[in-house]
């Protein structure tokens, strides 16, 4: 069984949730691993998904101005396209709303658009631009609570 549960950055589960996202979004794109990620960000909320006392999924929640911005979603590869990723961002839209923060956004790569409409957001850039330390194609997108 997968818990979702909210921690802070100094959480020992933390360092497993960094090893995550350089294998996930930064490995395979031939990247150096650099572990800043910014986690003692104080307007940071971390979400892990946990199974058997490790870290199988991650999302990061950061407040911005009055909206809240989804990023560096990481599933591993093993687990993907298990209903883990989907989890994850269904709890950070629910924490988002619950701290009134609206809308909530996040830069998809282009490749990952479909599976984040499917979860209600919307694509809200004209085209596609370079982001990250990959630099590959995003598209920015936002969901909105529905009044």
């Amino acid at each position: 069984m997968i818990e979702y549960r909210w921690v802070t950055h100094d959480a020992p589960c933390m360092q497993e949730a960094t090893d995550l996202r350089f294998e996930v979004l930064m490995a395979p794109f031939g990247v150096t691993r650099d572990d800043n990620w910014g986690d003692t960000d104080p307007h940071s909320h971390h979400l892990v998904a946990v199974e058997y006392g490790h870290v199988v999924g991650y999302a990061r929640l950061i407040a911005d101005s009055g909206a809240a911005q989804i990023r560096q979603v990481a599933v591993a590869f093993e687990r993907q396209r298990e209903g883990i990723g989907s989890a994850l961002l269904e709890e950070s839209v629910r924490k988002a709303h619950e701290l009134g923060l609206d809308p909530v956004f996040l830069n998809s790569r282009v490749h990952a658009e479909e599976f984040y409409r499917r979860l209600g957001f919307t694509t809200v850039t004209a085209e596609p631009f370079p982001y990250g330390r990959t630099g590959m194609l995003h598209v920015r997108m936002e969901a909105r609570r529905q009044h």
